[in-house]
């Protein structure tokens, strides 16, 4: 079941596992692979939460606090370690990594992350899990959307990374020599060049006429230039495309 998972994911598993026994559970719920994925992946939590202005520690007390009064209704704290050693997934666990592989495929990815796991659980919207991370402000196609540009950005930057050989040509050795040039002198830094590649690279990737009515609205001043790929992907979303031409035709 676990073959496509990355390392970090399969840690995730496990230490849902040791979350499920230490509320004497008996079997893996969403939340117990959220707060697995919290310990794990500090990177990815950091990233989302910290944009919601929470706080990782108190959402998993939060958890904790919702999960021990659920299990006090049924049992008594002393009775709460589970015996268990290979504890099994609910149902709703099982949907959550059902959702996580879907999100993996949707996203074009041959692998399972921590990424798609914390899609697929904000899919399993009838768990505690859900109910913490749409507290938080998470909402799956924000996040959906979030993680798609960043797939997108990583594939234009394998496509054409800073330090790869130019092919020869006109304009191979002239552009060398004035980056080099620019660098020593002050003008920006190799890390502002990357970053402005990057951000060329990544347009790239959609439509030419694309690419041309957004850069035409920058030009206009009515985009920002640094995101004008997060902009394209935020007009497929047809509700943020409607407000946008609204906003238009009131200027």
């Amino acid at each position: 079941m676990f073959e496509r998972y990355t390392e970090k994911a399969r840690r995730v598993i496990f230490f849902s596992r040791y979350e499920a026994s230490q509320f004497g559970a008996s079997q893996i719920e969403a939340e117990h692979i959220l707060l697995g994925l919290i310990r794990e992946d500090k990177n990815l939590s950091a990233r989302f939460f910290h944009r919601s202005h929470a706080d990782v520690e108190l959402i998993r007390n939060e958890i904790e606090k919702l999960i021990r009064n659920e299990m006090e209704n049924r049992t008594e704290m002393s009775d709460r370690v589970s015996s268990q050693i290979d504890l099994p997934l609910s149902g709703g666990a099982k949907r959550a990594l059902s959702f996580a592989a879907e999100e993996s495929e949707l996203l074009g990815n041959r692998h399972i992350g921590t990424e798609h796991l914390l899609l697929g659980l904000l899919r399993e919207e009838d768990s505690i899990a859900a109910e913490i991370l749409n507290a938080r402000g998470l909402r799956l196609p924000d996040v959906r959307q979030d993680l798609a540009r960043h797939v997108h950005v990583e594939s234009a930057m394998q496509k054409s990374p800073l330090d790869a050989p130019r092919p020869a040509g006109r304009d191979g050795q002239w552009v060398e020599e004035l980056s080099e040039a620019c660098i020593d002198a002050g003008l920006f830094t190799h890390d502002e060049l990357s970053a402005e590649i990057t951000h060329v690279v990544a347009l790239r990737e959609f439509e030419a006429d694309t690419e041309a009515l957004l850069r035409m609205l920058a030009a206009k001043g009515l985009a920002d230039p640094q995101r004008l790929p997060n902009l394209a992907f935020d007009l497929r979303d047809e509700t943020k495309s409607a407000e946008f031409i609204e906003k238009l035709r009131r200027l």
